[in-house]
């Protein structure tokens, strides 16, 4: 499973990169919106990566841009209106009708390896049955 990173904090890429990697999963990693955008295809015609399962965003990233803005924009392309995704942030956020609008489950930090697989796997419909 490919899984997408934005997040501009360096010690947090590198702790939830290797959390999902001593998972087994792959991960790419973005530390700027543009970027990010540019490679799953939505500023561009061509995605530059192979299609990631599942994204994880932070809310409050450097630049001119937002992880909801971001969110909104992946939205806006048919290719990745159904691609899980999961928002991350350490400020309270209040907007949950936006969150519900946009498909997106909010993960607060600081977040636990157990919280944020658990996610990964609700997200994906990949969490065994019981």
């Amino acid at each position: 499973m490919h899984v997408g990173l934005l997040e501009d904090d360096l010690a947090i890429q590198e702790m939830v990169m290797l959390v999902l990697q001593d998972e087994g999963y792959t991960v790419t990693v973005f530390a700027e919106a543009e970027q990010c955008l540019e490679a799953l295809g939505v500023t561009t015609p061509q995605p530059q990566v192979s299609p990631v399962d599942v994204m994880i965003i932070d809310w409050r990233l450097n630049g001119s841009m937002s992880g909801i803005e971001v969110i909104r924009r992946i939205r806006s392309c048919p290719h990745l209106q159904s691609l899980p995704i999961i928002l991350t942030t350490a400020a309270t956020f209040t907007d949950t009708e936006e969150l519900q609008n946009l498909n997106v489950s909010l993960l607060e930090k600081p977040f636990s390896v157990d919280e944020i697989i658990m996610l990964i796997k609700q997200k994906t419909g990949t969490l065994p049955s019981s």
